[in-house]
């Protein structure tokens, strides 16, 4: 093959690796962007519904502050609900909350005008009508802003659902894309490569081609320490050039410091004996550059004897950026398991504020019928405070799980998993799973970020709660089991949702793939917590489908087993 014909080769090659990298590239600002524009609908949407949901409370206030005459109070929260009333009048509208304000049955927006309008009267001359107005029109106000805050939340679960839609059509045209791109970029080019390497005449030559053309750094040693093989990739990723290399004992230049006599004893070892232990694995250990600068690498191993000498033949890749994809795969599972936990506070929220505002306005009603002394009136405040520090609980039970900068710790594995079935009791009793804890009857301790085990669990019963719904199973259950065998903690959570298909048992902890509708499934909740559980926990999770029996009534669907390591043995 002569020299214009490899340029030719070359440069039409190049030009499809650039092309096919452009759309790689404008898929990946695609995803970007429309998960940009998804976290910000989010919080746009979820300002919206908090303070549609605010006037509810605040109308009710306004009718309490009234009862009691203070004034000041009353006109505090007449402003708050006037702002709040003109903040949601300047956001876009759809046509069905257009009609909830301005249109009938409600005209909400006319309803709550005369209501604020009748409580600044009241405010500065008390009024025995503007009080009469509000006392009689209190509930009524509470139930139309009710359907003005479903409405909010509605659509906005809908938008939410379109958007997470268009993620599943970009990530389905990138795998087209990356297959179009191997048959027809990646698959001729390995094709014309192969051509020309057969070309080669001298074996010798052949070698140092494939050496010198991989990807990898290529690095060999002789039983003397003696670096005598340092390829292109080896100068790139380390730094040095062959000169500085080749023909020395130049190998502690790429080890860290605290690592050399480790390396060294194992190598002199190998080159001694020949013997080389798990040669057929990979290592994920450290690199040094030759500007000090420490870095991640993956390290395999292999062998050479040829006429009594030994060989040893280094592969190392540069996963920096690897482990930062990695990172942000985690961050991008938070997000998603973010997006799940608005859903649960408002679920854990719906009931506290639903007996806070039944308590108030029966306490009210009471009052006026003169039907309540003054005990049953503290008892109603006392109840009230209960409500609401419950929901300051709430607050801070999801504000620790979502913090990232724990570090690792003894923990108990027992209080772990009770949190997290806290964090979703409201979410599983709102879609009618039964939810069965089989405790150990000794609490055990696991070393790590317990914050990550929070988010595995949360991925699963997640995962079960989704999988019970789609199926439409009636009586759903859902069983944590917890025990300790062999020094191991053994944590098994087990849903009757018929099972996983054995087609797709291998595929469920890959990175997203997903069975759920393309409205729901991300695909990374149970690859990030696979992820989690063997890489940062050393431990083991798998999935299989089995039996299990809740008070006396047998069940049958997906088990996910979790083996961590035990730290009181």
């Amino acid at each position: 093959m002569n020299l214009k014909y490899d340029d030719k080769l070359s440069l039409s090659f190049t030009k499809k690796y650039i092309f096919a990298l452009s759309l790689i590239a404008i898929l990946s600002y695609l995803a970007y962007n429309n998960l940009t524009t998804l976290l910000n609908k989010q919080k746009n949407d979820s300002a919206i519904i908090n303070i549609s949901g605010k006037q509810r409370m605040l109308s009710q206030k306004i009718a309490l502050y009234a009862i009691y005459y203070k004034t000041n109070k009353l006109k505090a929260h007449t402003d708050m609900m006037e702002e709040s009333h003109e903040f949601l009048l300047s956001q876009e509208m759809s046509e069905s909350i257009h009609n909830i304000y301005f249109g009938a049955p409600y005209y909400l927006d006319r309803e709550i005008d005369l209501y604020l309008k009748n409580a600044n009267v009241f405010a500065k001359t008390r009024s025995g009508n503007s009080l009469t107005y509000l006392l009689q029109n209190s509930e009524i106000m509470l139930r139309h802003l009710d359907i003005a805050v479903n409405q909010y939340q509605y659509e906005a679960e809908m938008r939410t659902s379109q958007l997470k839609t268009n993620e599943l059509y970009i990530l389905l045209i990138t795998i087209l894309v990356l297959i179009l791109e191997a048959v027809f970029i990646f698959r001729p080019a390995v094709k014309a490569i192969t051509k020309k390497t057969r070309e080669l005449n001298d074996e010798n030559e052949y070698t140092n081609t494939i050496i010198e053309s991989n990807t990898n750094a290529i690095i060999v040693v002789n039983k003397n320490l003696i670096v005598t093989t340092f390829n292109k990739s080896a100068e790139d990723i380390f730094g040095f050039n062959k000169d500085e290399m080749i023909g020395k004992n130049s190998l502690r230049k790429i080890i860290p410091y605290k690592y050399t006599k480790r390396y060294n004893r194992l190598i002199k070892r190998f080159l001694k004996t020949g013997y080389l232990r798990n040669s057929n694995r990979s290592y994920e250990l450290q690199g040094k550059k030759n500007t000090g600068e420490l870095f991640h690498i993956r390290c395999s191993f292999g062998v050479n004897k040829e006429a009594g000498r030994f060989l040893l033949i280094l592969s190392i890749q540069d996963i920096n950026k690897e482990k930062f994809q990695e990172n942000q795969l985690i961050q991008q599972s938070r997000s998603a398991a973010m997006g799940e936990m608005i859903g649960n506070i408002a679920h854990q929220w719906r009931q506290p504020l639903s007996m806070i505002c039944t308590l108030s306005s029966g306490t009210k009603l009471q009052k006026q019928a003169g039907m309540i002394d003054d005990e049953d009136v503290y008892k109603s405040f006392e109840d009230i405070t209960r409500h609401t520090q419950y929901l300051s609980q709430t607050i801070d039970d999801f504000r620790n799980f979502f913090k990232t900068d724990n570090k690792k710790e003894n923990f108990s594995v027992n209080k772990v998993i009770k949190e997290s079935i806290s964090l979703t009791s409201a979410l599983f009793k709102n879609n009618n799973i039964k939810l069965d804890f089989k405790e150990h009857n000794e609490e055990l301790f696991f070393n790590g970020k317990k914050n990550e085990l929070a988010q595995v669990i949360m991925n699963i019963l997640q995962n079960a709660k989704d999988v019970l719904n789609e199926k439409n199973i009636q009586d759903k259950v859902v069983q944590i089991r917890m025990e300790k065998h062999n020094k191991c903690i053994l944590i098994e959570i087990q849903d009757n949702g018929k099972g996983v298909p054995v087609e797709i048992m291998d595929k469920i902890f890959d990175p997203y793939f997903t069975t759920k509708h393309q409205l729901q499934g991300t695909g990374i909740g149970l690859f990030m917590s696979k992820q989690i559980i063997v890489q940062h926990f050393n431990g083991m999770l798998e999935i299989e489908n089995k039996s299990f029996t809740v008070n006396g009534t047998t069940h049958f669907g997906a088990s996910f087993l979790c083996t961590l390591p035990c730290v009181n043995g």
